[in-house]
């Protein structure tokens, strides 16, 4: 054999797994881009609450193969600002008080998990997330309830006719206790030795706009996890600081919403929701170079500054044709489009070039622009303030992750979270990149 018959074969880099929240409304819109064929993501997750009214599109989704992921929304049954929003109408709901962990002794509320495995399998799920809740300081008491919850909800998949319907267990919890060692021991303890899949962590204070600081003590603390030996998903987790968890390899796949569902806030399911607080927050732009989403007037302002079209309107012809002009008008899937490609930029890597590639290709021009616009007079104080505070924020965010790979790059073997395997139908599958028109 000569030198020119020898192929080196390269192994294929753990895939990703990207995750989109449904949400509450929107619906629509994402059946538009299914059947435009303008959906990239195969994975959703669908909220139990909403799920009966967005039945087209799940069925549409169905369809063409993909994962569909149920979140019985079950520990905003307990939370004191959420028990008694649209979770209180589902059979396990509650609208005269949030549960409490003495609700759910062996034989009390035990037709609660029955229930939900009908509700998952009546629904077509190809997941269900486990009925866990959000613990904080005191995690005893909430922690053997959902331990319990997990078996008696795979017990009772198998015996509605789901034994194909998989769980995957969900760890809800605040980054101060993930940062505490005793605290987190408590919140793995017996986890690993459940009937699940992956394991999927939602941390309080984590998100599209967490700071620098904040997502390097994620992705050091939430490393501890793989110790449960599954895969890692991290949900509610946007921006810059959700792809890093990618890029980093502490975890497999991350879910997000369109704007909402970006980060997650324990504060605001303590507190009793206040009358007339709420509602949508109107259409979002986002504009990938500040790592931020504009409300319409911010946008307007922001780009009737010269110089702004040219730099930070969407010049990929595939998303929008007509730039600035499609970006306003249909913001969610310019949004949806431009993250999932984020997504499959790092996935068409070998995993030990993912945090280098992101540091350079992604954080630093983020940060170029950034600068360039807080230059810039916008002649609104508003929109001025906000980009002042995206600069500050993606140089400390930069120089917090560069410092994270450089420690790394000198320790010890640094531990990744394996792939989700994908769920949905797998002849109808296909790579991230292909998926977007790439190639490898």
């Amino acid at each position: 054999m000569t030198a020119n018959n020898i192929h080196l074969l390269h192994a294929r880099p753990s895939p990703l797994a990207p995750f989109l929240r449904v949400g509450h409304t929107g619906q629509h819109r994402l059946e538009a881009m299914v059947a435009a064929n303008r959906m990239p993501y195969q994975r959703f997750v669908f909220d139990a609450a909403h799920i009966r009214r967005q039945q087209s599109l799940l069925q549409a989704l169905k369809a063409r193969g993909s994962e569909i992921v149920i979140d019985l929304n079950f520990a905003e049954t307990a939370a004191p600002g959420r028990f008694a929003t649209a979770v209180a109408k589902l059979p396990w709901g509650n609208a005269e008080r949030p549960w409490t962990p003495d609700d759910f002794g062996r034989e009390r509320n035990a037709d609660f998990f029955k229930q939900m495995a009908e509700f998952a399998v009546a629904n077509g799920g190809t997941t269900v997330l486990a009925p866990t809740h959000l613990v904080e300081s005191d995690v005893a008491p909430w922690h053997t309830v959902d331990l319990d919850g997990c078996v008696r909800l795979r017990r009772e998949l198998d015996r509605a006719g789901g034994k194909s319907i998989a769980i995957d267990y969900q760890i809800i919890t605040t980054t101060a206790a993930l940062k505490d060692p005793q605290l987190r021991s408590v919140l793995l303890d017996g986890v690993a030795d459940l009937p699940f899949q992956n394991l999927w962590l939602r941390a309080s204070g984590f998100g599209a706009k967490a700071t620098g600081a904040g997502t390097r003590h994620l992705l050091e603390t939430a490393r501890h996890l793989h110790a449960v030996g599954r895969p890692i998903v991290i949900d509610m987790a946007g921006g810059f600081a959700g792809l890093s968890t990618l890029a980093f390899g502490t975890a497999g796949g991350i879910c997000h919403g369109i704007a909402l569902s970006e980060s997650f806030n324990a504060a605001d399911w303590r507190k009793l929701p206040q009358e007339g607080k709420g509602g949508g927050l109107g259409a979002r732009i986002y504009v990938a170079d500040l790592d931020r989403h504009l409300s319409e007037k911010q946008a307007e302002a922001f780009f009737a500054v010269r110089g702004t079209k040219s730099r930070f309107a969407c010049n990929d012809t595939s998303c929008c044709p007509s730039g600035l002009d499609d970006m306003a008008e249909s913001p969610q899937s310019h949004f949806i489009t431009q993250r999932f490609r984020q997504i499959a930029e790092l996935d068409r890597l070998p995993e030990a070039r993912r945090a280098e590639h992101f540091l350079l290709r992604m954080l630093d021009p983020a940060v170029r622009s950034a600068r360039q616009a807080a230059k810039l007079k916008f002649g609104d104080e508003q929109v001025q303030k906000l980009v002042g505070e995206s600069k500050t924020r993606l140089i400390r965010f930069r120089d917090a992750l560069g410092g994270l790979h450089e420690a790394e790059a000198v320790g010890t073997d640094v531990s990744r979270s394996r792939a989700p395997a994908f769920r949905g139908r797998q002849e109808d599958t296909c790579e991230l990149v292909s998926i977007m028109g790439g190639r490898r």
